[in-house]
Order: C-alpha cells, then structure tokens, then sequence
C-alpha cells in the first residue's frame, strides 16, 4: 500500500512541477511530504477499521452519556479516532466487556503506533544520511564530474593498482548493497529527490557501473589482470546489477522501461575519451581501442536502460547523471 501511494503522490508532484519554475525544489519535497502522508493514511486506515466494528454497536453495546447514541458511520470514527489517540474514554462508552477489551486493544496499538512512527522516521532519516554521504562521496571522488574514469585515473595515480584500490571497489559494492536494503525497508527512501544533482540514485549507480565497465574493457590486460579479475570488481559489478535488477522490482511502475534508447555512438565517444584520460595519467590502456570499445559498448547495454529509466521516472535531465561530454 505504501508504494503505490508513494507512486500515486510521485505523479501529483510530478504533474504540479510542470506549472511551477522552481521545478526541482518542488520535486525535493515530495520525500518529506510523503513521509506524513504515509503515516496519516496508516492512522487512518487503523481508525477506520475499527470504526468499521463499533459501528454495529453504536446505541446498544456502545452509547453517549445521558442522550440518545447516534448510529452514524461519522459517530463510529469519532470513536474510534478517540480510543486511538487518547488513554481515556470521552462522552461515548462500551457496555459491554468486549467492547471495552476491544477499545483498551486500540487505546495500546495507538500508543505503539506513535512510538512506531516516531522509530521509523528516525529509521528513514538516518538511511537517508548514510546515502547521502555515499553519493557525496563518489562526487567528489569524481572531480564533480560524474566521469568514472577521472575515479579510477585516481586510485591508479601511480600508473599501477595497488590492494587499495580493490579494498575500494569493495567499500563502493558494500555501499550498494547497504543502499539496496535500505530501500528494501524504507520504500519511500528512492522518491527522496533532492536539488543538487549529485544525491541522484541514479548517478549513483551510473558511476559505480560505469567503473566496472571501464575497467574490463579500457585497462590493459597484461599490465592489471589482478585488477581486471579480482574478485572486487566481481562483487562490484554483481551488486550493481541486482541492485538494478531489485530497484524495478521494488520502486519503478512497469512501463518505465518504456523509453528512447541512447546512442551507442554516443557511448563509443565517451569511452574514447575516457582511454585519453587514462593514458594522460600514465595507466597502460588497452592496445586494442577498437575491440575495447566494442566490449564497453557490449557491457553498458546490459546496465545502462535502468539507469535511463530510473533517471527519467524522478525527473532527472540526462547531462544530471552524466555530462554531455562523458556519454
């Protein structure tokens, strides 16, 4: 119930931004908005439900305090929106045993779900916090580009890749899937889209795939075999692609696959461009630029339409998650 709540306000929000200038900071509050809703619709539902039992008792089993009980389904939440959020009885009484079990029952499940509530926002703004560190993280390690290959140009500064640099593919993949299962808990996590480009979940994903890619098909074989089949860039790249794999699964409606593909050409330069990088800072680069491209144009179909996908359902311009100049 929670996601498709989550999908229907996405689309309000959606549809709002349109009209408005400031685009991308009405679309920042969609997160926080969705959070109080959520728990509104929760409450709610609990009150409802209950009312959906007393209202059968309303007059009999269940009265007013010195005049008639009216038999109205209002009556019925008035009372049962009490017995929820208050220790206590108000102008409407049980008769009967069971009934006052039952509304002792809903008096202890209000007083759990203010408590529940209150751990889950605690919950979902910490996983929020250690996301946001991690995307940070990657921006930076980037130079503010978004371009993988001045990352990987950095931990190889030396013109060689050390244990370092594996223990860092590693941090990147666990990173991954602390993300994934933080999503996994929190559904509402992924709709929290904030200004700055460099949060995106998108781009996230995109420079860590984009890492991987490059590495298996822009290195050169002989000079970094330890790298190219250690077991880091396994992991990284398996957890990139169940996190991909799972994301749909979890967050993205059916038809978001449903969108213009990219030019490979486009990819082809990018990877061009990212072999010059290379090369410039002393890392031995594939003899063979041709096959390599065609390996890394190979690898990218394989991660890239859900990234394009995840991008474009939050509203996200392509050159936010990659540069026009990187592809």
């Amino acid at each position: 119930l929670s996601v498709l709540l989550a999908r229907g306000l996405w689309q309000v929000f959606c549809f709002g931004a349109r009209f408005i200038r400031q685009r991308d900071r009405i679309l920042s509050y969609m997160g926080p908005t969705l959070l109080v809703v959520t728990i509104a619709v929760w409450i709610f539902l609990l009150i409802l439900g209950f009312a959906s039992i007393y209202w059968p008792a309303l007059g009999n089993e269940i009265q007013m305090e010195g005049k008639a009980t009216p038999t109205d389904f209002a009556t019925a939440i008035y009372y049962s929106g009490y017995s929820l959020v208050t220790l206590g009885t108000g102008d409407i009484t049980p008769r009967t045993s069971t009934y006052r079990l039952l509304m002792i029952f809903e008096s202890m499940l209000g007083f759990s779900v203010l408590t529940i509530n209150l751990t889950f926002l605690q919950s979902v703004y910490s996983q929020l916090m250690q996301r946001n560190i991690f995307a940070l993280s990657l921006h930076h390690r980037t130079g503010r580009t978004a371009d993988a290959a001045v990352m990987l140009a950095r931990m190889g500064s030396s013109g060689s890749f050390d244990s370092s640099t594996r223990q860092d593919l590693t941090d990147i993949a666990q990173n991954l899937l602390n993300l994934l299962e933080s999503n996994h808990s929190h559904p509402a996590l992924g709709y929290f889209r904030l200004q700055e480009n460099y949060y995106a979940l998108a781009r996230v994903i995109f420079v860590a795939m984009d890492t991987v890619t490059l590495i298996k098909s822009a290195l050169d074989e002989h000079s970094h075999h330890s790298l190219i089949a250690s077991a880091a860039v396994k992991n990284l790249e398996e957890s990139g692609m169940q996190f991909l794999a799972e994301l749909f699964e979890l967050f993205l409606p059916v038809n978001a696959t449903r969108l213009r593909m990219q030019s490979e050409q486009m990819w082809r330069s990018r990877y061009y461009k990212a072999i010059a990088h290379l090369a410039a800072q002393g890392i031995a680069t594939t003899s063979d630029v041709e096959a390599g491209a065609d390996l890394y144009v190979a690898l990218r179909r394989q991660w890239n339409p859900g990234i394009v996908a995840l991008a474009s359902y939050l509203e996200y311009e392509w050159s936010a998650i990659a540069p026009p100049d990187f592809g």
